[in-house]
């Protein structure tokens, strides 16, 4: 009894002392992590893992679990994966062994080894009893994985240990949408503002029905931004708010900085279509900024010109009009210089030096430093008096206003084969925007309101772009903008971080030329 006692005390105090050298911290489990992945981690074996875990099962682990793992620094004693397993292989994930072999006569552990493919050492190694027994007829051996079996096995779970570590795509059966916009609705007649709201949600209401015809199961809810800051604040309280994957709105900066932080907050995609801040989509990453200050896209103009005229004689005219944009010519006139490109420059009040500086026998393209439509009268119209003959090809290039001139100015865009940048345009020689607008009219009984832009079809390329690419991408929306196309009716869409921790802003441009016949070329 006496030596049961004394034993049982000496097993005691063995592991009192062992506890004291192993020092051990606390790690939360992480979605993705396994005891395999962790072991790695520590740079310990599984098997040590679960020994210092009493119950644990290495395939029955779960995120947020607390488990012990050793301190950062290997203890005396501590058995390292490297001292262990030269290529991280777990007995815990696989039989310990590949095999058992029962042994035939006049086997040898030379042939036994050389069969598996194994070294004569690692097989005595799985079976210790071989150090001191000779080999003998009917002795059942352990066949241990050969090293290429352990390589590819390792290469195995750290693969499966990567794909773990891939967030989860999340589809969305149903997509949610908010659309909140100041509509109006208590307005006993309809503003030129509401009027061009409502036409966006109309614009985006035809392109939920064209995708649902396709197969997309969607749900949109409309408010009125115009309702009052107690209904506004009401909307967003709402506990539905939350289960959305795209708002598409608000208008006014006051509530879009709310609407921002509340889809910020909650992960949905926040399209905003009108407000052209540049810093708006400063720390909001799911934001997206459809309307563009057309300076951030000039740099992609004088690019996109260059490509077009590299070879054409360029002349800058100053037309000395309150529509002068004088930050857009300079930064025009830098480009070409730093590009080695050769222009001249000339003044509208000046007609014979306009003429000096145009070359017979090539294409001149006249860039005028105003927007304005009586500035373009002016041009065309001093261009027309100098008579000149064939040998000379002028052609003009012009600014985003331009397809505004599309009415009175017709046969002159035409004639003088006018060239212009944009962000948006709707060609309504288009046979896409003609079904577009029957459509409309079918089914809102009346015209898309006439302005520039054209809201209603602002509203269909939102809503078939965005609730399209969340329906086929689901949480994985924000990785794949670049993945698939979309081809626009007005506004196309190429959307780039501005940095690392910023919303989407879109920088997709336009190049319109009229030309001599009458049809319009978009590019």
């Amino acid at each position: 009894m006496k030596k049961i006692f004394f034993l049982f005390v000496v097993l005691l105090v063995a592991t009192m002392v062992n506890a004291q050298t192993v020092a051990t911290q606390k790690h939360v489990i992480q979605s993705g992590e396994t005891l395999y992945s962790l072991a790695r981690q520590y740079q310990v074996t599984v098997a040590y893992l679960m020994e210092l875990n009493p119950g644990l099962q290495a395939d029955n682990i779960m995120a947020g679990q607390t488990i012990n793992v050793p301190a950062k620094t290997p203890q005396a004693g501590q058995q390292t994966v490297q001292q262990a397993q030269p290529f991280q292989v777990s007995d815990v994930l696989r039989p310990k062994y590949k095999t058992k072999h029962e042994v035939q006569k006049k086997e040898t552990i030379y042939a036994i080894a050389r069969q598996y493919g194994v070294t004569e050492t690692q097989l005595i190694e799985a079976n210790p009893s071989l150090r001191d027994e000779k080999l003998k007829k009917g002795m059942v051996l352990n066949i241990p994985y050969s090293e290429e079996e352990n390589r590819a096995f390792a290469e195995q779970q750290r693969a499966k240990e990567e794909e773990a570590k891939k967030p989860v795509v999340k589809k969305y059966p149903t997509v949610k949408v908010a659309v909140i916009l100041p509509f109006a609705s208590a307005e006993a007649k309809m503003s030129v503002e509401s009027q061009k709201m409502t036409n966006l949600y109309q614009g985006f209401l035809l392109a939920v029905d064209s995708l649902k015809q396709s197969g997309c199961s969607v749900e949109v809810f409309a408010y009125d931004e115009s309702a009052g800051e107690y209904a506004f604040t009401n909307m967003l309280n709402k506990p539905s708010m939350k289960d959305l994957q795209l708002i598409v709105g608000p208008v006014r900066s006051y509530h879009i900085t709310t609407v921002a932080k509340f889809a910020r907050d909650n992960n949905i995609v926040h399209v905003v279509p009108l407000s052209d801040e540049y810093s708006l989509v400063n720390g909001n990453p799911s934001l997206f900024q459809v309307n563009l200050p057309y300076s951030q896209l000039y740099s992609q103009v004088y690019n996109r010109f260059v490509v077009n005229h590299r070879a054409d004689n360029i002349v800058f005219v100053n037309m000395n009009d309150s529509g002068d944009n004088m930050t857009y010519i300079s930064g025009f006139k830098k480009a070409l210089n730093d590009m080695g490109i050769q222009f001249k420059s000339a003044d509208i009040a000046d007609m014979n030096g306009v003429r000096e500086a145009l070359n017979a026998g090539q294409n001149n393209i006249i860039v005028p430093s105003s927007d304005a439509a009586t500035a373009f009268e002016n041009l065309y119209k001093r261009i027309d008096g100098l008579n000149l003959g064939e040998e000379y090809a002028v052609q003009f290039f012009g600014f985003p206003k331009w397809q505004t001139f599309h009415t009175k100015y017709e046969k002159t865009l035409g004639k003088y084969r006018c060239q212009f940048f944009s962000s948006f345009y709707s060609n309504n020689e288009s046979l896409r925007t003609q079904q577009f607008n029957t459509r409309f009219r079918r089914w809102f009984n009346q015209d898309q309101y006439k302005s520039y832009p054209r809201y209603g079809e602002m509203g269909y390329d939102i809503g078939a772009y965005f609730i399209k690419g969340l329906y086929d991408h689901g949480s994985a929306f924000y990785e794949n903008i670049h993945n698939y196309t979309y081809t626009s009716l007005e506004f196309p869409f190429n959307f780039e971080k501005k940095s690392t921790d910023s919303g989407y802003q879109n920088r997709a441009l336009y190049i319109i030329t009229y030309k001599v016949d009458g049809s319009v070329s978009v590019r």
